[in-house]
């Protein structure tokens, strides 16, 4: 079930990637209320520390490209240490004024969560860095995630919401 992320009113959401990223770039207006309302305490975000790997890669790859013509991880192959030396500051600042933010709980990656891992790829055809979000959602009982990737669709008890 896919609903729109403005319309969601529950108690605690699960965050996707993507929806951090469109935040800490500065993308979208929606994504900028939607924070708002965290901040505010209308209900309580969840993500997992995968989620902050996978933003700052990301990061990483869009400030190359910003910076530099061509293929961000040709560059980033072929001059890694000096685009580590560029970049990581600004990354890390981000992501540490994230993880500050009021009513949003980061949850570990366990080594009990691979067993759901491996249920995830397996029943729901699902990534298996995906499966591990699965996990840490299953862990608290958060089945509302803000995503904008359809694969989640998969999982019938997951309730989708997109920008």
């Amino acid at each position: 079930m896919v609903s729109q992320l403005k319309d969601f009113t529950g108690p605690s959401i699960y965050l996707d990637t993507m929806i951090p990223y469109l935040l800490l770039r500065g993308i979208e207006e929606e994504v900028k209320r939607f924070f708002l309302r965290i901040e505010r305490g209308e209900f309580v975000a969840y993500t997992s520390i995968l989620t902050f790997d996978e933003l700052a890669y990301r990061l990483l790859l869009a400030f190359i490209k910003d910076r530099y013509e061509g293929s961000p991880l040709n560059h980033l192959r072929s001059r890694e240490t000096e685009l580590m030396v560029e970049f990581s500051e600004k990354i890390a600042n981000l992501l540490l004024r994230f993880r500050e933010l009021p009513h949003l709980v980061i949850l570990d990656v366990l080594h009990t969560d691979l067993k759901a891992l491996a249920e995830g790829m397996i029943k729901h055809q699902l990534r298996p860095r995906d499966a591990l979000h699965l996990a840490a959602m299953q862990r608290v009982g958060c089945f509302d995630l803000a995503s904008n990737d359809a694969h989640f669709d998969n999982v019938p008890f997951i309730r989708r919401y997109e920008l």
